[in-house]
């Protein structure tokens, strides 16, 4: 078998991973905590590359409640959302990709068993980025590293 090495497949290439996946198993710790919310429970969740560099990791929740209810009363209550978080990807070595989060937006796919209506609005934010020289003081590293390649960075996978 042979590996992938993220630096040899440019952005314009043919990538192997540009598809949109969905995930069986993740130990990312924002999904991790939605898990643990007692009010929603966790549908499908998806890494979309079809549109490298951009990645964005989907969640699909529906009420935790709707769970424990039979598939056919379940189906006329059925509630969903999807939350959408845009990360931008960028090699970081021969076997590793950082993803740098951007932006979160949340949209409401189904109230009560019913389409959402077009109207709902679908708010999304601008996640905050920090500037390189306060990344490599919080990371503590040096002028020469480039921060977002830091071990210490929780987004270096």
């Amino acid at each position: 078998a042979s590996t992938i090495n993220p630096r040899s497949v440019g952005v314009d290439d043919d990538a192997p991973l540009r598809k949109c996946w969905r995930l069986i198993y993740t130990s990312a710790s924002d999904v991790s905590t939605l898990a643990a919310n007692p009010l929603a429970a966790l549908g499908g969740i998806y890494q979309d590359a079809r549109e490298l560099p951009l990645v964005v990791n989907v969640i699909d929740t529906f009420p935790r409640a709707l769970a424990n209810l039979p598939p056919a009363v379940g189906a006329g209550l059925a509630t969903s959302t999807r939350l959408r978080v845009q990360t931008r990807a960028r090699p970081r070595s021969a076997t590793r990709v950082g993803l740098s989060f951007e932006r979160v937006a949340v949209e409401q796919l189904a109230l009560f068993g019913q389409a959402a209506p077009d109207w709902l609005p679908k708010p999304a934010v601008d996640l905050p980025q920090l500037g390189l020289d306060l990344q490599r003081r919080v990371f503590g590293v040096g002028e020469d590293t480039d921060p977002r390649d830091a071990e210490s960075n929780p987004a270096f996978f």
